[in-house]
């Protein structure tokens, strides 16, 4: 295969590790790699640079970041010079690895210069792991690194980690340096070792909410407000619990089953588990998202203050 390489998903963790694979297994050294953003810089500049052979007869990598080209994105675009880099692709350099970089879910397979990037390199997609297959991947990371997990402390590490992969593995290299000497993890290290991420913290403010519990809610919201959440970003995080509660009672509206809707929805079955324990009625989380998108664009506009906007909302609802 040509030294052509597109990567592209969602997933950073799993596309930084391809590209150290890349990097180590041809033995490049740092000296050697270039990077370019190419939403903000011409192609023409790494074909260029792709071009130039080594005086020293070494390998080099040529790490193209951006890439809005290769995506069905509306935002402007560079006008790269697509012929150049189609002619490049098709004859490349032996010892150059050129190497794109895409961090969206999906590439614009209509596009010409998709096509022939796709025919002409190693296409390797990085998109998140399904819920159901991250329990496999992870203990799979744990083991190989030499340490054991029991089934109850893997499913609390998922669900304070939100199932984000990056986030897992960064828990997970702090929990081996913990348990050093006797490699075996349990649930008790995972609860002394990992902390609440913010889906967590608003899942507590919704069910303060369903509590009608405010002082709950406010002491919940103000601890968000001193780790530095802007109101702006809770109000999108809430709308999108919001919208998962509503989703699952919508599914089971339909006849779902508790245990298909994890994997249909992709989420984690502890948070579908959750929304299927709430007492809001479709009326009211429909309700409550349309007061989240005013509320939204009162803030933006100017027309009230971001903190008591969204305080008055948590209070009055």
């Amino acid at each position: 295969m040509k030294n052509i390489y597109l990567i592209y998903g969602l997933e950073d963790y799993l596309i930084n590790k391809e590209l150290k694979k890349i990097i180590d297994e041809n033995n490049i050294i740092e000296d050697n790699i270039t990077k370019y953003n190419l939403d903000i810089e011409n192609v023409i500049n790494a074909i260029e640079e792709a071009s130039i052979v080594s005086m020293f007869d070494s390998k080099k990598i040529i790490i193209c970041e951006g890439c809005s080209f290769l995506t069905g994105d509306n935002k402007k675009e560079i006008n790269h010079d697509i012929d150049s880099l189609i002619k490049y692709i098709n004859n490349p350099f032996t010892d150059v690895y050129l190497v794109f970089i895409v961090r969206k879910e999906k590439l614009d397979d209509r596009k010409k210069i998709v096509k022939e990037l796709k025919k002409n390199s190693t296409v390797i997609e990085c998109n998140k792991i399904l819920s159901h297959n991250l329990n496999n991947y992870l203990r799979n990371y744990i083991n190989e690194n030499g340490y054991n997990i029991q089934n109850d402390a893997l499913s609390l590490l998922i669900e304070k980690s939100s199932s984000n992969l990056s986030n897992l593995i960064n828990e997970c290299n702090k929990i081996f340096l913990y348990k050093e000497d006797d490699k075996n993890i349990t649930a008790i290290d995972v609860d002394n070792l990992v902390f609440k991420n913010i889906e967590d913290n608003i899942f507590e403010l919704i069910n303060a909410i369903l509590e009608k519990n405010k002082e709950k809610i406010i002491n919940i919201y103000n601890d968000l407000l001193l780790k530095g959440e802007e109101p702006i970003k809770l109000i999108v995080m809430i709308a999108n619990q919001f919208r998962l509660i509503l989703q699952v009672k919508l599914m089971i509206k339909n006849g779902y089953k508790e245990k298909d809707m994890a994997s249909i929805i992709n989420e984690h079955p502890y948070r579908v588990k959750l929304a299927t324990q709430t007492s809001f009625t479709i009326n009211q989380l429909i309700k409550y998202l349309r007061q989240l998108q005013k509320l939204d664009f009162k803030i933006k506009s100017g027309e009230i203050d971001k903190n008591f906007g969204l305080e008055m909302f948590l209070l009055d609802i």
